[in-house]
């Protein structure tokens, strides 16, 4: 092993596997450590975006776990302006979105040739639909705009750095070529850290970082003021005049306490999806479940999500019971989880009761989520929540 990347998993990985104490709060500013390595929690943090040997469940978990709390607490997203001073964030909410061949086919990953190169910035393209149920389709040419905006960061394929987006075969590019490996980690939610200010919703983070960048579309920003260098990485003295990068920063002494939930605006109406009782069960079926959502304080997330936040939050205050139902008898749960997210005890109480009832329903109830009768069902808090209680009941 190299003397480079010793150095970085020395001053990297035991960190980032400390947990945060329930409860806790993020601090907003603290003294450089004399510890802090940034341009090795920089490499450390690009490694641990790149799937290209990872080959197992086990080791996509365990990465699932150290990203956020890095991603979080130990980096903040900088929008660097030209001739202007540069706009600084905390990341509060973002989904992992990951296939790799044979081990980790997530159906509801974009699948852009754009996923394919780790740590870069990708700004979702507009869908195509495709009939193969394990997949999705994106456009190579148009932007989503609109409502419908939204921004990744990179992860799966190997890295390339500070190239631009459009060019000639690399061998980066080749080597992902040889297996099926993209993915991004969709960013939901920014704090301004100057003032606090809250950003939350994909499309609406995308336009506060055209406005913090001085453009008014994508397409101008990536191409015109980027050059077509969507890197997410540089060094200290090597970031162009214009850019959006992420800045490794000293941990925080009382960091947030991180949920997981599971991601927001997935449902089963895709025609080719099937019921609970195939098996091997549909990837759609137990992909939706998973909680790739991350985020921190609950009780600032009230634009988008509450469902999912509302779950999220749930399994935290049950994670010390042996199983899922025996956590759910827990007394006073719904009035935990109200204080946590800020939502009245009687909307919590709801949700608890529909995500219940779903798990009563089980296979049965789950089946009338499946196709076309599933439309929408995402958009419906007490729909939704039936149906992921439902999912529950499945052996995945």
């Amino acid at each position: 092993m190299s003397e480079k990347k010793r150095k970085a998993e020395a001053n990297v990985y035991p960190l980032f596997l400390k947990k945060a104490k329930p409860g806790s709060e993020d601090t907003s500013t603290q003294s450089t450590p004399k510890d802090f390595h940034a341009e090795a929690n920089l490499a450390a943090f690009q490694e641990l975006l790149d799937f290209s040997l990872v080959n197992d469940e086990a080791e996509i978990a365990r990465r699932f776990d150290i990203i956020p709390r890095m991603l979080i607490h130990e980096f903040r997203l900088v929008v660097k302006p030209e001739n202007k001073p540069e706009v600084e964030f905390q990341i509060m909410e973002a989904e992992f979105y990951l296939q790799v061949d044979t081990c980790h086919e997530d159906p509801f990953t974009h699948g852009s040739e754009e996923q394919k190169i780790s740590g870069r910035w990708y700004f979702h393209r507009a869908p195509k639909f495709s009939k193969d149920s394990h997949r999705s389709l994106t456009s190579s040419t148009e932007y989503r705009s609109g409502s419908r905006k939204g921004m990744d960061l990179t992860l799966g394929g190997p890295p390339q750095k500070s190239l631009p987006t459009e060019g000639g075969s690399t061998s980066g590019a080749a080597q992902s070529a040889e297996r099926l490996l993209r993915g991004g980690i969709l960013i939901r939610t920014l704090r301004q850290v100057s003032n606090q200010k809250v950003t939350s919703g994909p499309s609406l983070l995308v336009d506060r970082i055209l406005e913090a960048s001085g453009v008014s579309d994508i397409k101008e920003l990536v191409e015109t003021k980027w050059g077509g260098n969507t890197a997410a990485f540089f060094s200290e003295t090597s970031s162009p005049a214009t850019c959006l990068y992420l800045k490794p920063v000293p941990a925080v002494s009382k960091p947030a306490t991180i949920y997981l939930s599971p991601r927001i605006g997935l449902e089963l109406s895709h025609p080719g999806t099937t019921g609970p009782t195939i098996l091997p069960l549909h990837p759609r079926i137990r992909f939706l479940l998973r909680r790739y959502r991350f985020f921190i304080h609950p009780e600032k997330l009230v634009a988008n999500g509450r469902p999912q936040t509302f779950l999220g939050v749930l399994h935290s205050c049950i994670s010390s019971y042996p199983t899922l139902a025996a956590g759910l008898l827990k007394p006073s749960l719904s009035r935990e989880i109200s204080r946590i997210t800020g939502v009245k005890e009687q909307t919590s109480a709801k949700y608890l009761t529909e995500y219940v009832a779903g798990r009563n329903g089980g296979a049965e109830l789950l089946q009338s989520f499946i196709g076309a009768k599933g439309k929408g069902a995402s958009s419906s808090p007490a729909t939704y929540l039936q149906m992921l209680g439902a999912i529950s009941t499945l052996e995945i």
